[in-house]
């Protein structure tokens, strides 16, 4: 019994076979592991967070680099409540464990833009950048999302510091 009816029905397989291993090749190849790895090697990485509230009831920013955390709070409709701003050198310890906390793949497949500040409410946000990329996500005050959980506890931690 015959496999093939012709030799061109052989080459045509043999042809699709390459396409197919060829194929499978590529995509492996494209599945960069440890985009976090290329992340913590970027001293030119900048993360930012906040929140903003309607109403002038009052804002808050995070600033962290490898080397300084900068921390402002205002409540512009209050002028009589003073505005903190603080900044401190960032720990090697501490940067690792930022770093750590975010898998920048997840983080850039977020796709949260909120508007609650536009109806009064609040939002709260955070924004990555380095030399390669820049993505920000903004969503409602308190919300946990669970790809950056680890890195919104280290946010709050930083706040509570700050206020302090």
């Amino acid at each position: 019994m015959r496999l093939f009816q012709s030799k061109s029905d052989y080459t045509s397989m043999k042809y699709h076979l390459l396409l197919i291993i060829l194929l499978l090749f590529c995509l492996c190849a494209c599945n960069k592991p440890g985009d976090n790895t290329t992340i913590k090697e970027n001293p030119s990485m900048i993360i930012k967070a906040g929140f903003m509230c309607g109403w002038g009831s009052g804002e808050d920013s995070l600033i962290i680099s490898s080397t300084m955390i900068k921390y402002v709070y205002s409540v512009p409709a209050r002028s009589s409540i003073p505005e903190i701003y603080k900044t401190r050198l960032t720990t090697g310890t501490e940067w690792n464990n930022i770093l750590n906390s975010i898998n920048i793949s997840n983080f850039l497949n977020l796709n949260y833009n909120s508007c609650n500040i536009c109806v009064d409410g609040c939002d709260e946000w955070i924004s990555i950048k380095n030399d390669s990329i820049s993505h920000q996500i903004r969503f409602g005050l308190g919300l946990k999302i669970d790809s950056i959980k680890q890195l919104q506890n280290i946010l709050s931690q930083l706040r509570l510091e700050f206020r302090n």
